[in-house]
């Protein structure tokens, strides 16, 4: 499995916060006053960045030859976290900065100051588990297989010259 490309990333990023800014926009007002993302949310996002970090480094210790055995299929399960953390961060990115974004047309009182900064913090935990599912994602991918080893010829082969 790839990594995640920046190009992914940054199109889930950019869909999400278009669409989250046009339906938080068209529902201010009508459905509810404002917007309010908790303080926790934030705290709990930055808590799976570093989760699925720890998950991932025992897979990153196999790799660089510091670790004796990882069973497999937990290692494809945790790459497979790494990479739904990644989208799942880009996309709450959006969602995040597209709420900031309409917060900043209604900033009259300190209570509307104290939403957006929630807003802002949930977007950086956002940013933080993106960067933190991609960098898991780096840390479960294979080294490059070695080439056929030189000067020695394949099994079977006819080791006289053509």
């Amino acid at each position: 499995m790839n990594l995640t490309r920046f190009r992914t990333i940054g199109g889930i990023a950019g869909v999400s916060v278009l669409a989250s800014a046009v339906l938080v926009d068209l529902a201010t007002g009508v459905l509810f006053d404002s917007v309010t993302v908790p303080w926790a949310v934030a705290g709990l996002l930055a808590v799976l960045a570093v989760g699925i970090c720890a998950l991932a480094w025992p897979v990153y210790q196999y790799v660089k030859g510091k670790r004796r055995r990882v069973d497999p299929l937990r290692a494809a399960s945790i790459l497979a976290l790494a990479k739904s953390c990644t989208l799942a961060g880009a996309g709450l990115f959006g969602l995040y900065l597209g709420i900031s974004v309409v917060a900043l047309g209604a900033l009259q009182s300190p209570a509307a100051w104290t939403r957006l900064w929630q807003d802002l913090a949930a977007v950086l935990a956002a940013v933080l588990l993106t960067a933190a599912g991609r960098l898991a994602e780096w840390f479960c991918r294979l080294p490059p297989e070695d080439p056929k080893p030189k000067g020695r010829a394949p099994a079977g082969a006819d080791p006289s010259p053509a």
